[in-house]
């Protein structure tokens, strides 16, 4: 395995309301498979207790850039206290996810993915000071991308859920 640099660590968002879980989740997939990522899911699961779930889901998509670099992007959702509920929206009720959401956004870039510069000890040398000085103007523009992907989900996730705040309780699980 090559070296991996953390980029973007833990960009955190957290929501509190009604949502619906399975357009949060398209959301995510869709923008990165817009983005040209390939996808890799690491974790869904669900575990249901008086009413109420808990869900745990982690998205782990990557991109090649070039021959040496690659793009990983790591999603975790975890959502707790997740039940279902009626919502009045425009004089319709519809039947919604309610509950705390936080939304875990990591960005890492491996260097050399196909590890042919780890066989040999002074090969490995070599890949580190091409990494550190050569290397690094060249990628800093790669890192800047890698966090403005990031950020454009950030903010595509922040829409999302301020999309839902206009929304009346309309009755509550006992």
């Amino acid at each position: 395995m090559g070296h991996l640099k953390i980029v973007v660590d833990h960009d955190r968002i957290e929501y509190n309301g009604p949502f619906e879980a399975n357009n949060l989740f398209r959301l995510i997939e869709n923008f990165l498979w817009e983005r040209g990522f390939d996808k890799k899911q690491e974790k869904d699961f669900e575990i249901h207790s008086q009413g109420e779930k808990f869900v745990e889901w982690q998205y782990a998509p990557w991109k090649k850039i070039t021959d040496y670099i690659r793009y990983i992007v790591k999603v975790r959702i975890l959502g707790y206290h997740l039940v279902k509920t009626d919502l009045n929206v425009n004089g319709r009720k519809t039947r919604t996810d309610t509950g705390r959401v936080v939304v875990f956004i990591d960005g890492y870039m491996e260097y050399d993915y196909d590890s042919y510069w780890d066989n040999h000890p002074f090969l490995f040398f070599l890949r580190t000071i091409y990494d550190y000085f050569v290397f690094k103007a060249y990628t800093e523009r790669f890192e800047q991308r890698l966090v403005h992907d990031i950020n454009t989900l950030h903010d595509s996730i922040e829409k999302f859920f301020n999309m839902h705040r206009h929304y009346s309780l309309v009755s509550r699980p006992a």
